[in-house]
């Protein structure tokens, strides 16, 4: 179930990604989905030794593409852009230190 759900973020993270590098805006639906699937990924990871790669490399690389984009924006939206990235960071962490 775990593998899944990670598949169904990675999905869900590229996508919301290629929005916001689209100059289509921050997809705060999709944002939400996202965070709601890192709420339900973590207790399937929980007291585990690692998680799994594929998560882990996408952990490492979020915060780059989603804010790299974010000049392109007015600065209200741009500070949208980063809060959300930070918070996606924020559940990343959490899952990470669990």
């Amino acid at each position: 179930m775990a593998e899944q759900l990670i598949d169904t973020f990675i999905e869900k993270l590229l996508d919301f990604d290629l929005q916001i590098r689209e100059k289509r805006g921050l997809n705060e639906a999709l944002h939400e989905e996202l965070i709601e699937l890192l709420k339900q990924i973590k207790p399937r990871l929980e007291g585990q030794h690692a998680i799994p790669k594929k998560l882990a490399e996408v952990f490492l690389d979020m915060w780059g593409p989603i804010t790299s984009s974010a000049d392109m924006y007015d600065s209200a939206m741009r500070q949208k852009i980063y809060e959300a990235a930070d918070q996606l960071c924020w559940y990343a962490r959490d899952i990470c230190t669990s």
